[in-house]
């Protein structure tokens, strides 16, 4: 994205009084119908507007704007750009400083970007080390004259009863919905063998971090993920409505986890429950399904599940979806195998959700595509961690009964 963007600059004292503008480019902007990326540190000044109808272009030696305060050397960065701006404009300075003291760093919360025959306007909602998001919130017509600092400062005061309206939105997990928050939605690949999962997880972090699936950006603060734990699992049997599994996952401050899956047939979409923190021991689990469950149940062989997670975000509708690396072992380190899922997490947008489907396709067809260039041998199948077990148990039982019998 090579285009102008506008970041709105408002004093601390008045909030959404707009004292500057700060016309920038960069090559790491990216943007969707949903949110707007600003990526790495090539943010570039071309100009800047303020109150009193000063527009100067921005000098060749302006140093980059650092948006990102993630880092030592991004904070360092943030501030030189601040102290350097203040210095050459004192009259902005003065009207941050006015506010709560000048901080020690610009970041604007609002951002426009042109689209079209129209304005669309973005709040800031997260950063992290490789960059940060803007949610789109309301689009304005493009006025007749040129923009300037006057069209900018009109239309932010018309905004603040929606962005009033939004402000709870913007805290902390406040701005993510769900589609069907009682299923899961997923889609499986299968590899042949155990491969090295987190080598090919950082391959799809990477190749999407840069570009290789245009809509997608890696989601900021959850991008990576390791998990390691055990299952205990049991199969509910009968056939109906009731089938399924029961899995008790130990957690670290001696609590449990319990996770519940229905379903008949193994399907991309499944209804799952999950509830955490429950106070229950192992000598507790075998009491405890039958509290969830009028079905008969089968104790199936536990294991290990080592897990590396990316997560990443359309920038055209807000939803989020994981690649997850999965290597399974059952405790005796007897049996094992390795499979690739995409799943739905959840969706971040200001605006109704949509296109669940069609990213859901996306994403998995890229994995797809992009495990069989690698040269990654799987198959796309719907095998559970459901049938890895019964498979287990069910050769278990079949060795077992000829020994009986000749007992």
């Amino acid at each position: 994205m090579s285009e102008s963007v506008y970041f709105l600059v408002h004093a601390n004292a008045a909030p959404r009084q707009l004292v500057a503008v700060l016309v920038c480019s960069g090559t790491g902007l990216r943007k969707g119908a949903n949110s707007f990326y600003v990526r790495g540190g090539d943010l570039r000044l071309q100009a800047v507007w303020l109150a009193d109808g000063r527009c100067d272009a921005a000098p060749p030696d302006s140093p980059a704007f650092e948006y990102r305060s993630f880092s030592a050397t991004q904070r360092a960065a943030s501030r030189g750009f601040c102290a350097w701006l203040c210095a050459r404009y004192p009259a902005l300075g003065a009207a941050l400083e006015a506010g709560a003291g000048l901080s020690p760093r610009l970041a604007p919360a609002i951002v426009a970007t042109r689209e079209g025959d129209s304005l669309a306007f973005h709040h800031f909602v997260q950063q992290g080390e490789l960059g940060s998001l803007f949610v789109r919130y309301r689009d304005e017509a493009m006025p007749d004259a040129p923009l300037a600092w006057r069209h900018f400062d009109s239309l932010l005061a018309s905004h603040a009863p929606v962005l009033a309206a939004l402000r709870p939105a913007l805290g902390d997990e406040c701005w993510y919905t769900k589609w069907r928050p009682d299923l899961e939605m997923e889609r499986k690949f299968t590899f042949m063998g155990i491969p090295d999962t987190w080598r090919l997880l950082m391959a799809f972090h990477d190749a999407i971090a840069d570009g290789a699936l245009p809509d997608f950006v890696p989601e900021i603060d959850r991008e990576i993920q390791v998990w390691d734990y055990e299952q205990h699992i049991f199969e509910v049997l009968g056939a109906n409505a009731e089938s399924g599994y029961v899995a008790y996952i130990p957690q670290a401050d001696g609590r449990m986890t319990v996770k519940r899956k229905w379903f008949i047939e193994n399907s991309e979409v499944r209804r799952e429950s999950l509830w955490g923190n429950l106070a229950l021991g192992m000598d507790d689990i075998e009491a405890h399904v039958r509290t969830l469950t009028p079905e008969a149940t089968r104790r199936l062989p536990s294991y290990r599940r080592k897990r590396f997670d990316a997560q990443f975000e359309s920038l055209a509708t807000g939803n989020i979806f994981g690649i997850y690396m999965d290597v399974c072992r059952t405790l005796d380190d007897a049996h094992s195998f390795s499979q690739c899922e995409v799943e739905y997490c959840r969706t971040r947008s200001f605006g109704e959700l949509h296109g669940l489907q069609q990213d859901f396709d996306a994403i998995s067809g890229f994995v797809g595509a992009s495990l069989a260039r690698w040269g990654q041998a799987h198959q796309q199948d719907l095998y559970s961690k459901l049938d890895f077990v019964r498979e287990i148990a069910d050769a278990g039982q079949a060795q077992a009964e000829p020994e009986r019998r000749a007992a």
